[in-house]
């Protein structure tokens, strides 16, 4: 039996959860983090059960949406306040770490020196490394690997999970301003708003980080309505 990207995301949110949750449970005596373990289960276990047929992007957003609620209580349980660093891709995933308190200096972080593991430390600064559901999109998008980092943007946001109409990408030196026409997508959970920016402003984080293979940095967001502006300071390559 060859299994779809949803059920396949689905056995690895298991295997995940199967063994984050008594880990939590038994190591970490942590009921938030052991919530979560399961609450990865629950969602594998949902996408297990989607028909083999394409489901339409706004079905996948809403799953991914719901997820955040898991991102919101681990934030919460570390009283995590600083501004997220979205990491390239390990082991096909994007990640992102998060400073306990304020800003990390980007030129400080090395992707490749940072534990991928929930309480960490990046360039002297302490935080937390999580994994957006921003990750599993670009993932599960089958993003071309030649497209250019508008072009994924317009591929992750707008054509796969319908967060936006439209994407535009603007390059200043070290700064990348994504601007976002018509976002359908929101996130109501405070920390992963100030954290990570709203979802579709953390799934353009995760795309950046794929595309870019260097470490980005989430410097805040502005939204009119109609649109969103988001900010992000793009680590130095080579």
């Amino acid at each position: 039996m060859v299994l779809d990207r949803y059920q396949l995301l689905g056995v690895s949110l298991i295997s995940f959860g199967g063994v984050f949750a008594p880990y939590s449970y038994i190591v970490l005596l942590s009921v938030p983090l052991t919530a979560l373990g399961l609450a990865c289960i629950i969602l594998g276990s949902t996408l297990l059960m989607v028909p083999g047929s394409p489901v339409p992007g706004h079905q996948v957003r809403a799953m991914m949406e719901a997820s955040l609620v898991n991102v919101e209580a681990l934030l919460e349980e570390f009283d995590v306040r600083g501004k997220a660093v979205y990491m390239p891709p390990n082991d096909g995933r994007v990640h992102a770490f998060i400073p306990v308190q304020g800003n990390v200096d980007l030129g400080a972080v090395d992707p490749q020196r940072v534990p991928v593991r929930v309480l960490t430390e990046a360039g002297g600064v302490r935080g937390v490394t999580v994994f957006p559901p921003g990750s599993e999109a670009v993932r599960l998008s089958l993003l071309p690997e030649e497209a250019g980092p508008e072009d994924a943007l317009s591929h992750v946001l707008v054509d796969f999970i319908e967060a936006a109409e439209s994407v535009k990408l603007v390059r200043r030196g070290s700064e990348a301003v994504v601007e976002l026409g018509r976002p359908r997508a929101s996130s109501e959970y405070p920390r992963v708003n100030v954290c990570l920016g709203s979802y579709p402003v953390s799934v353009a984080g995760c795309v950046l980080a794929h595309v870019l293979r260097g470490a980005v940095a989430y410097r805040g967001e502005e939204s009119s309505g109609s649109s969103i502006l988001a900010y992000f300071e793009v680590a130095p390559t080579g």
